[in-house]
């Protein structure tokens, strides 16, 4: 098969990269994407089990970007760290957790405990433990009964945990069905909607409200452009951050609007009705 695919690709200019090209058993396993994919030993009907974990490349990489920013960080205050720190959670956290993650999380949280601390001590060296866990730790997400988020008590914002993020299976499209198939829309409609899990809470209120579709395009939210959030009354006008005042568009859509507006032209035409 490499023989023949060498073959294919030579007379297209192409050539397989050596590096990354071998050949293994599934026992043995391999990384892709930053995955690893193994076969295990379980008391299963074949007396074995496929499992793809985050790889260990990975975990390496985003500790050491992790990593990285704490070190920056150093004289800065929590709120730098939390908003520094967040996304890289955010984004590593909703890539990996479609797969075997869990345990991988709760580790990368004992680590990220660990860094916190630390970047305390060296805010506080004078205070004590207990002083300083009761200014930085607390029960602040109101969600979950943890007692040990990492935030400020004064605004109630907090640095995130992997754990926190359910590990959400990927369901298989069903049989042949099509996106371009008029009959199966309510069926797509929900696979798309199912995308607004991996926003932050506030943007999964405002895709909701939007059915999922951007109010300039008239497409999908989800559909692999990145989004960002867009006051219709602009805040220079006196227009508050309210979700009545918020929607929820693509990059390039919002562009094309917020362009509109220094063209001093009525926004509101480029909106979908049910924003207009």
């Amino acid at each position: 098969m490499m023989q023949i695919l060498r073959r294919w690709l030579a007379e297209r200019g192409l050539a397989l990269s050596e590096e990354k090209t071998r050949i293994t058993h599934l026992t043995e396993g391999f990384d892709f994407l930053g995955f690893n994919v193994r076969l295990y030993e379980a008391t299963t009907r074949t007396g074995f089990k496929l499992l793809i974990k985050p790889s260990k490349e990975a975990v390496k990489s985003v500790r050491a970007k992790l990593r990285d920013e704490w070190r920056r960080l150093t004289g800065a205050n929590h709120i730098a760290a939390m908003r520094r720190l967040n996304p890289i959670i955010r984004g590593w956290a909703n890539y990996h957790r479609c797969n075997v993650a869990s345990h991988t999380f709760h580790t990368l949280d004992d680590w990220m405990y660990r860094k916190e601390v630390r970047f305390v001590r060296r805010l506080h060296p004078n205070k004590t433990r207990q002083w300083q866990q009761a200014r930085y730790w607390g029960c602040l997400n109101p969600e979950r009964e943890d007692h040990w988020v990492f935030g400020d008590k004064r605004t109630g914002a907090y640095l995130l945990k992997f754990s926190w993020f359910k590990i959400k299976r990927h369901v298989l499209v069903k049989g042949t069905a099509s996106p371009d198939d008029p009959t199966l829309t309510d069926y797509w409609s929900k696979r798309q909607a199912a995308h607004a899990d991996d926003l932050p809470r506030g943007h999964r209120q405002l895709a909701h409200q939007q059915h999922q579709v951007c109010p300039v395009c008239g497409e999908s939210l989800f559909n692999q452009e990145e989004t960002q959030t867009h006051h219709i009354e602009p805040r220079a006008r006196g227009g508050k951050d309210s979700y009545s005042n918020l929607t929820l568009m693509h990059l390039y859509c919002h562009q094309q609007v917020t362009s509109a507006i220094g063209a001093r032209e009525p926004q509101r035409k480029w909106l979908r009705p049910w924003l207009a």
